[in-house]
């Protein structure tokens, strides 16, 4: 690695020149960066009513098709073999798993190089949909599911974890802004300080709304707090990436099951 530079308290940006042993930008951040005008957004909350889940007319095989049908749940087969999985030729872990080349992977791998074990690994989370409930909540399961995924790989420590958060809201909706300020809150100042993993990255795209006239009557739509984490890890040995594949010609094997819930089973948007 090199050293390209050193963070300082002083707000001076400073460039030298090693070779001619002088500086060749010393400038104030001021100048660089301008003044911006903080903003102040005066939000309410808006109280959620739950009614409780009644599930004596549903009927489960119409149910399990539905719940299959559904885009974030159904086969990926459709995405997957219309490009190239094998760009670059370093591609350790791609989407389709076992002889049957099911697109069940949990996690990305790619290597370093041609001539060695270690690589990259990448994984997504999200749970868009418990923001309904629980912004909170939802941003929580959204960074439990991307670390779930990622663990996968042969990664060594939690702390090497890099998050790219991207966030979707409708600001200015009644509800959403103070939704938005709890989920950023919950992940940024609690979250992850407290798993030691850094948020580098991300982007935001706030206009999460369409209205429109049918029959002269204004409808609306309003997408919930949404953050989609992408989580990002260095892998020591990507040979050791594990897969849902099950080998069944291991004589001496078993099922474990660990229960990352901790017993809370809880149904709510899943």
């Amino acid at each position: 690695f090199a050293i390209v530079g050193i963070a300082k308290k002083d707000k001076q940006l400073i460039v030298e020149d090693s070779l001619l042993k002088k500086d060749v930008v010393h400038m104030d951040l001021s100048i660089l960066l301008g003044k911006p005008p903080k903003m102040i957004r005066h939000v309410k909350r808006k109280e959620r009513t739950l009614k409780s889940v009644n599930i004596e007319n549903i009927d489960i095989k119409d149910a399990a098709y539905r719940v299959l049908r559904y885009p974030a749940v159904a086969n990926k087969m459709f995405l997957i073999h219309i490009g190239d999985r094998s760009v670059t030729g370093l591609i350790a872990r791609d989407q389709l798993v076992g002889p049957w080349q099911v697109p069940v992977a949990d996690v990305a791998v790619t290597l370093s190089s041609f001539d060695s074990i270690l690589g990259e690994a990448f994984a997504i989370g999200e749970k868009t949909p418990i923001a309904m409930i629980d912004a909170r909540a939802s941003v929580r399961m959204a960074l439990g599911e991307a670390i779930t995924n990622l663990s996968a790989a042969s990664i060594q420590h939690l702390e090497d974890i890099k998050l790219s958060a991207n966030w979707m809201a409708s600001a200015g909706h009644e509800g959403e802004d103070a939704a938005l300020f709890d989920a950023v809150e919950e992940i940024g100042m609690h979250l992850c300080p407290d798993l030691g993993i850094s948020i580098p990255v991300g982007k935001d795209s706030m206009s999460m709304k369409t209205t429109w006239l049918d029959q002269e009557k204004e409808k609306t739509v309003v997408s919930p707090v949404s953050l989609i984490v992408s989580a990002f890890a260095p892998v020591f040995d990507a040979r050791k990436t594990l897969t849902p594949a099950l080998n069944r010609n291991l004589k001496d094997s078993g099922l474990i099951y660990i229960d990352l819930g901790l017993g809370k089973n809880r149904l709510g948007a899943s």
